[in-house]
Parts: C-alpha cells; sequence; structure tokens
C-alpha cells in the first residue's frame, strides 16, 4: 500500500481589490503524486507555483475544493476524529522559517518534548531521555536542552524542529523549504543530515522546494510544478540529462552545484 496518494487535487482561491472585481484564482489544479515507504518525493517550482498548498493540503490544514488525499489507506478528510489524531501522529512537518516554528519561551527541552506529552505517557526521566537520544541524532548535545530559540543558531533551531518532528517515529515528513532561510554551508550540513536520518530509520519525505540542488540531495524523484499543475515527474538521478519543456526552466548556479556535490 502507498503511504501518501493525493488524487486529483484543486484548490481554488479568490481575491479581490479596491480597483477590481472579485476573481477566482487557481491555487493547483487536478495535481496527483503518490509517496511510498521509505521514498522522498520532490516537489520543485518557484514561488507562486501552488507548492505550498499543497503541503498545507496533504498536511491536513486546508481543505481541497476536490480531490482525496489518503494517509495509510485513509482519506484524511473524511476519516474520523480519532482516525485523524492517530493519521497526525505518523504526519509532521519541517517547516521554512525555523523561528517562528517554535514558541520563543519554551526551551529546547519543551519544544521537542511537546509531541511526546501531546501523544505519549511517560514519567519524567523517561522523557528526558528520550529527549537526550533525539539531540543525539540531529547532532547536538545534552547542555543544549536547557537552551531557548534566540541562544541557538539558525541551523542548530532546524535540528531541533527536525528532532521534534521524528519524536514520534512518524512515517512521513513535509519539509516544506526547510533549508532556504540558512546559508548555504549550513544548508548542506542539514540536508544530508535529513538524508541519513531517511537511509537509517526508514523516513519519507515530501520535500516542497524551489532550490533545484537541494532536491537533488535529498529526493529519489521530483515532481516539477508549473502554475498549479503538475508538468512532469522525473528521477532525480536523471535531472540533468533531462530535456523536456518544463525542465529547461530550471537555472542552476554552477557555485551551488559543487557545493552540494
Amino acid at each position: 500500500m502507498s503511504l501518501l496518494v493525493a488524487d486529483q487535487i484543486s484548490k481554488t482561491y479568490s481575491s479581490s481589490g479596491w480597483f477590481r472585481a472579485k476573481k477566482a484564482e487557481s491555487g493547483v489544479t487536478n495535481v496527483s503524486f503518490v509517496v511510498e515507504p521509505g521514498m522522498c518525493l520532490g516537489l520543485l517550482g518557484e514561488s507562486g507555483a501552488g507548492k505550498s498548498t499543497l503541503g498545507k493540503i496533504v498536511l491536513g490544514l486546508l481543505p481541497p475544493g476536490s480531490g482525496s488525499v489518503r494517509f495509510q489507506g485513509e482519506d484524511l478528510y473524511r476519516t474520523d476524529r480519532r482516525t485523524r489524531k492517530q493519521l497526525r501522529r505518523d504526519l509532521q512537518a519541517v517547516f521554512q522559517d525555523c523561528y517562528s516554528a517554535v514558541n520563543p519561551r519554551m526551551t529546547v527541552k519543551q519544544i521537542i518534548g511537546e509531541p511526546l506529552r501531546n501523544y505519549e505517557r511517560l514519567s519524567a526521566k523517561e522523557e528526558k531521555r528520550i529527549i537526550f537520544g533525539l539531540l543525539e541524532t540531529v547532532g547536538l548535545i545534552a547542555g543544549d536542552m536547557h537552551k531557548t530559540p534566540n541562544q541557538m543558531s539558525g541551523g542548530q533551531l532546524q535540528r531541533v524542529n527536525i528532532a521534534r518532528a521524528i519524536a514520534l517515529k512518524p512515517k512521513l515528513i513535509v519539509l516544506d523549504e526547510p533549508v532556504s532561510s540558512l546559508d548555504m554551508v549550513v544548508q548542506k550540513q542539514i540536508l544530508f543530515h535529513l538524508k541519513e536520518l531517511k537511509e537509517k530509520i526508514g523516513l519519507s519525505y515530501l520535500f516542497i522546494s524551489h532550490d533545484v540542488m537541494a532536491v537533488n540531495v535529498l529526493s529519489d524523484c521530483v515532481a516539477i510544478i508549473d502554475k498549479g499543475t503538475i508538468a512532469e515527474t522525473i528521477d532525480t538521478a536523471k535531472m540533468f540529462e533531462c530535456t523536456q519543456p518544463a525542465s529547461k526552466k530550471i537555472i542552476l548556479s554552477s557555485t551551488k552545484t559543487d557545493l552540494y556535490l
């Protein structure tokens, strides 16, 4: 059974302004894709192409206008409340802005422990042990447990967000531009760490990005989104061999290529 199946997803937004009549604008139209267990599917496109809309729909945050999202065989928007809660345990996210994704008043221990407290009944000692293990997994140390977000760099805090996302051992993580706000050296570190986690513990990812090189590092397959529709789906290994028109729109930076390779 496929882990995630998005079938003919469409979402239309309405817009209006002082000097124009209200009109409908299409967010995404008839988009379909599949994520298999242990796979990373990259959603690659320019700003405004519909990537983040799809991410919100997959996470259960934005109902589609039409179509369905099936996660572990269950329709996210038609299942009962108890099943939906269980599905959300297995479906986590890491967002672009690592600072706005956390409560600035919480310590790292509280941030990572939040999903554990929501879903597990653990003693304080057991929770601390698990959090310490998660910090080690993402390359941080025990001393970071008592820091607050403003005491950490962007790269360190994004690792905290990753630790929180994997705390419940989810089946799928939606990565919505997780490295685009970081400098290039830290981007490389985070991407290769995500790749290592994928291989070590069998994580599956839906990786949303506008950066072709970042997608190339992590993804097994790439769906190229243009104006709300999937223009093409290709294997990552063939990304630089492809000559289709949709792929020609991707501009590669030689400097950035050297960094990731």
